[in-house]
């Protein structure tokens, strides 16, 4: 159901997403709080969500299920892992500085590692580094996450990534950067074009808008 969701959300079809994201709460909601797959799941799945919506009406369901992972004395690494890039990516979502910090620090396991299979650990320090205001450290990331998903071929995965990487090249606006941005917003967008991920097309529409104006 985890990966159902965010398929259909990648897609577009918030319809479908939805139904899916409200079995996965059910089955959180039926099952005692720890660190097992009905919390795991919806604790990364819902920032997941949320970054193709542009809206975290669920934000709070998922920083529960990560810290109920995390607060039980029998949570194995992988599980912790995956707990902690849920509590990342709200961090980056809510621009929460403090606690993008405390996940930097903890998830530097996730360095050349898909977590969950879901997003790439280089990526997730990658936006954790932006929101805490380095962004030659979130560039470093990010182009990190960019050679391991060429090589893997992960190309859903280097989609955002190119995006992500496009606007923190915006912010930081360094000799050259814009133009990379603007080629890194091309790539993405004809990836998720081929691939049929429509919000992110529009996110990066939107962006690409922004730079060439």
């Amino acid at each position: 159901m985890g990966f159902r969701t965010l398929l259909e959300y990648e897609v577009g079809d918030f319809a479908a997403g939805e139904t899916y994201l409200e079995r996965l709460l059910e089955a959180m909601r039926l099952s005692s709080p720890g660190p097992t797959m009905e919390y795991l799941v919806p604790a990364i799945a819902i920032p997941l969500v949320n970054r193709n919506t542009g809206v975290g009406e669920r934000s709070e369901a998922a920083r529960s299920a990560a810290e109920d992972a995390l607060s039980s004395g029998y949570v194995l690494p992988l599980g912790a892992q995956v707990a902690r890039v849920g509590l990342a990516l709200l961090a980056v979502e809510r621009r929460d500085v403090e606690a993008a910090t405390q996940q930097f620090s903890a998830l530097q396991s996730t360095r050349g590692n898909m977590v969950m299979t879901t997003i790439n650990g280089e990526r997730v320090l990658g936006l954790l580094s932006h929101t805490m205001g380095n962004l030659d450290q979130a560039v470093a990331h990010f182009v990190d996450a960019q050679a391991f998903c060429r090589k893997a071929g992960f190309r859903p995965e280097l989609a955002w990534t190119c995006c992500d990487y496009a606007d923190t090249l915006k912010e930081r606006d360094a000799e050259g950067d814009r133009a990379k941005a603007i080629a890194l917003l091309d790539e993405s967008l004809a990836i998720s074009s081929e691939l049929g991920m429509r919000p992110l097309m529009e996110r990066v529409l939107s962006r690409r808008e922004i730079l060439k104006a």
